[in-house]
């Protein structure tokens, strides 16, 4: 099992279709996500980068192709079981955040673990723990509309790691923040992986690229180049 891919796609694509209008917005990507990996998902507006953070987390299904999670293929599996992978194995963080503006800060990052049925002790615990390592420990009880955007950023960064989950996926996690807050979140994320997480992350900024073991370049729905350490793969 170590030396199987956490995720190989083979052959994915992805098509929308709108009236008559048939998109093809993947056009047979095959992918192989080691464990530790850290990559940046980089490329032009339009070239299917969110489209396919979106396929690895589960968010979206492939039109064709094959997913192996682990050498199980969940291409065919319900939306119930789907659920419980994204919940188990997956973090997510989002540009926008999607915070929730009527819970406290303890409360949106203990969200996750009600779907697990941990008791609210335990989901709270676990939440301050977060909380605090990622620099917040004193805001537990504050409103997400207290928060500047970078500690916001940082409470979804606490909320996706809540289920210690073996991939986090980033959305242009610095797009909303100035250069100061940004390198924090470059930061942090270098933390995370060099202690075993695995981070896929959607970015236009190329600071973020820099610091990442690994850069996927998509245009117009295919991946056109794929760099570890500056070297082509």
């Amino acid at each position: 099992m170590a030396d199987t891919p956490l995720i190989e796609l083979r052959e994915v694509r992805k098509v929308f279709v709108t009236g008559a209008i048939r998109y093809e917005v993947l056009k047979g990507i095959s992918l192989a996500v080691e464990r530790g990996d850290y990559i940046a998902l980089m490329g032009p507006s339009g070239s299917g980068k969110s489209t396919l953070l979106n396929i690895l987390g589960c968010l979206d299904a492939p039109t064709s192709g094959h997913y192996h999670l682990e050498a199980r293929e969940i291409v065919s599996l319900s939306d119930t079981e789907l659920a419980r992978i994204r919940n188990q194995f997956f973090g997510f963080v989002f540009q926008s955040f999607n915070l929730m503006g009527r819970y406290s800060v303890e409360e949106n990052v203990a969200l996750p673990m009600v779907y697990r049925g941990l008791p609210r002790r335990e989901r709270l615990q676990r939440a301050r723990a977060l909380l605090a390592r990622v620099g917040l420990k004193d805001f537990n009880r504050h409103l997400p509309s207290e928060l500047s955007g970078g500690m916001q950023q940082r409470v979804a960064i606490a909320r996706a790691l809540v289920n210690e989950p073996k991939v986090l996926f980033a959305d242009e996690p610095t797009g909303n923040l100035d250069s100061k807050t940004g390198q924090e979140i470059i930061s942090l994320f270098g933390e995370l992986n060099a202690e075993g997480t695995t981070l896929v992350v959607v970015t236009h900024d190329p600071r973020v690229a820099e610091h990442t073991r690994r850069v996927l370049t998509l245009t117009d729905g295919a991946i056109v180049k794929d760099l570890r350490n500056g070297m082509a793969a």
